[in-house]
């Protein structure tokens, strides 16, 4: 039995154990197996959202649940997927704290699958994934390897397709921190270049300034120049006579 049908039945029993004890048929019209029900799908749309959120951020497979076997998934199950669970935890027809953001990390998910560029690249990583858990094995295996392999279906604690998954979040991680250093060395470089143009056009503006200053004065510089001259020879004129 899986996980969910063992919550949902859970969700029955602990729903039985509130209600009163009934030993006549029910004359009030109640419907306790609609009860049950509405119960039990509440809890299954509470865990969901709870998984959705959860789910690794950068793995679209792992948000919407699917196989992350490349080969296998379609476009149509992706489209199915998606309609199927959007519908099931959509806010407006179950309230939840948290609704919203699983919903708009469901929507993504399926978005990002349905980018064939986005969805390629994903793919790559997971093969390289697999591949690297092949290699890690004693012996290695080649990544040709099938997983109907005796030595893959044999593995255990963990198995193989959880292996694939823990070392696709591994290389995502670290992809996302080499972009994200990228990213802020970009961002260093082009704060580096937008000071240098900045200073640049600081001084362009200084030089500017200074040179309309410079020529807005100059006709008061000639004058003084001309005063100066001209006393001069006064002067000069004034010492010959006295002479």
């Amino acid at each position: 039995m899986s996980s969910s049908s063992k919550a949902i039945d859970n969700a029955r029993i602990k729903a039985e154990a509130s209600l009163p004890a009934i030993d006549a048929p029910d004359d009030d019209g109640f419907d306790i197996d609609k009860f049950l029900n509405a119960e039990a799908s509440s809890l299954a749309k509470e865990q969901e959202v709870m998984r959705v959120i959860r789910a690794f951020k950068l793995n679209p497979y792992a948000i919407l649940d699917l196989p992350m076997d490349p080969g296998r998934v379609t476009d149509d199950d992706i489209r199915k997927t998606y309609r199927k669970k959007s519908l099931m935890i959509h806010p407006d027809k179950f309230k939840h704290p948290q609704g919203i953001e699983a919903f708009d990390k469901l929507k993504k998910a399926s978005t990002d699958l349905l980018t064939p560029n986005l969805r390629a690249s994903l793919d790559v990583t997971i093969k390289d994934a697999r591949m690297l858990v092949l290699r890690a094995l004693v012996p290695p295996l080649p990544r040709e390897t099938p997983d109907d392999h005796p030595v893959l279906r044999r593995l255990r604690d963990p198995p193989l397709n959880e292996r694939i998954s823990m070392k696709t979040k591994e290389i995502l991680i670290d992809e996302e921190l080499r972009r994200r250093r990228a990213k802020q060395m970009t961002m260093i470089a082009e704060g580096a270049e937008a000071k240098r143009v900045e200073e640049a056009q600081e001084a362009y503006k200084r030089k500017t300034e200074d040179k309309k200053k410079w020529e807005d004065t100059r006709e008061g510089r000639v004058q003084d120049w001309r005063s100066f001259q001209s006393g001069g020879k006064k002067k000069k004129q004034k010492l010959e006579v006295l002479g």
